[in-house]
């Protein structure tokens, strides 16, 4: 009986050791992914995403990494360097990269990023597999007082600087004009994701946007956001004029508490433009009759040009502003944008052709700036090529023409981008929109 016993376990030792060296190996790649603040963020305030590539053992090249897009907010991963990171996971290491995205929610709520794609590339950078990471669920509320209609700004610092040109202090007269420029800087906020400021003006006033201009700064992963907007307001008759104040309400993340960044509005007095004179009393007598005309006519045509001058300087202007705010000239920008290789002067140029279109006209174009966006923000520069930009501007030109034209047979019908088609053949928008994001 005691043999038997001896004999069961001498036969079960082998089998409660197998599991200890049959042991499955650790994955060769993980993907991991979390948020920051994991709790406790507010609409308009940056959400750290990261996005951790892991490899076991080495990493033959660091690989890219792209987020898709999440309806309700902005993602956007600045030109930054990813950071090396080491680890040991059940006794085997790793190495890999941590990858740092930004979240922007444009309202409140719960919002589930999407998992990562990561492209694993080999020594020589060719792509060898995909690998997805994980969707991470973030809670973003929406503070006391902040109205989610428009872009919100959540950040620690957010400066307002406003400067006039001429002073309004100047005596102008009407045909005159007086340049306003507005300078935002946010702490963790882009300048893309800054709202619109409206500038308004009384009757008697005419308002000339140009086009604004964001130039961010990243040092050691600290990003700063600057916008400048730039309108001319041209007088055109005489009066007193009040130029109403601008705002840009933030959230102060330290605070806690609901804020306001302004210009100060200004008033203006303008004065009739100078008008022509006439001529006084005739001197009878021949000689003296002919002297007195040449004379009157003399100071005639100086007191037309007087007057005219600063009209015609005037006009001059108001034509030159109404064609930089013209929805021509935007298209013709973006044309000249879409011949070079700058992806981020051409995403602004894109902004900037919808901005001036029909509202129905510039939602249905919103595919164009897709394939642009996802180069920009979604992965590392490099990614948006000449013959890239040259498909974007032919689909925007064949979209222009089928959105814009009067008394087209569909709106959603476009002229094929193939100059050697078959006449009358057509292609939906849609199809059109995609070829410019074909790579």
């Amino acid at each position: 009986m005691l043999w038997l016993c001896l004999l069961t376990l001498w036969l079960a030792a082998p089998v409660q050791a197998q599991p200890a060296t049959g042991a499955s190996p650790q994955p060769p790649i993980l993907v991991r992914t979390s948020v920051a603040p994991a709790q406790g963020a507010v609409v308009g305030q940056r959400i750290a995403l990261y996005v951790d590539v892991l490899f076991r053992g080495e990493m033959p090249r660091p690989p890219r990494v792209t987020v898709p897009e999440l309806p309700g907010a902005q993602i956007i991963r600045f030109e930054s360097q990813a950071t090396t990171i080491n680890d040991t996971i059940a006794g085997t290491a790793y190495i890999g990269q941590r990858f740092e995205f930004a979240v922007y929610a444009r309202h409140g709520g719960s919002f589930t990023v999407p998992p990562a794609t990561v492209t694993v590339l080999d020594r020589d950078g060719n792509e060898t597999s995909t690998v997805h990471g994980e969707a991470v669920t973030v809670a973003v509320a929406v503070p006391p007082g902040v109205d989610v209609s428009k872009p919100v700004i959540a950040s620690n610092r957010v400066e307002l600087d406003e400067s006039w040109a001429p002073s309004p202090t100047t005596a102008f007269r009407a045909g005159d004009a007086i340049v306003r420029t507005i300078t935002r800087t946010a702490a963790d906020v882009p300048g893309l994701a800054m709202r619109d400021l409206g500038f308004a003006a009384p009757p008697g006033v005419r308002v000339y946007v140009d086009t604004p201009v964001s130039r961010d700064e990243v040092a050691r992963g600290v990003v700063t956001g600057r916008r400048t907007d730039k309108v001319t307001y041209v007088f055109e008759q005489e009066g007193r004029y009040a130029l109403p104040e601008v705002a840009q309400p933030w959230w102060d993340l330290g605070a806690g508490t609901l804020r306001q960044a302004s210009g100060a509005g200004v008033a203006v007095a303008v004065t009739a433009a100078p008008s022509g004179s006439g001529l006084g009393q005739s001197v009878g007598g021949g000689a003296w009759q002919l002297m007195a005309a040449v004379v009157a006519g003399a100071a005639t045509i100086v007191a037309l040009l007087v007057w005219a001058l600063p009209r015609l300087d005037a006009w001059r202007a108001r034509r030159r502003q109404r064609w930089e705010a013209s929805e021509a000239k935007a298209f013709r920008d973006l044309m000249a944008a879409c011949r070079g290789d700058d992806a981020t002067g051409l995403y602004g140029a894109l902004a900037t052709w919808r901005r001036r279109l029909p509202a129905e006209a510039a939602s249905r174009l919103a595919p164009l700036a897709e394939p642009l966006e996802q180069a920009l923000f979604g992965s590392p520069r490099g990614m948006w090529s000449p013959p890239q930009a040259k498909r974007l501007g032919d689909a925007a030109q064949a979209a222009r023409t089928a959105l814009l034209v009067p008394d087209r047979q569909a709106v959603a019908a476009l002229p094929p981008l193939n100059p050697g088609a078959a006449v009358g053949a057509r292609a939906p928008l849609q199809q059109v929109l995609n070829r410019a994001g074909d790579r």
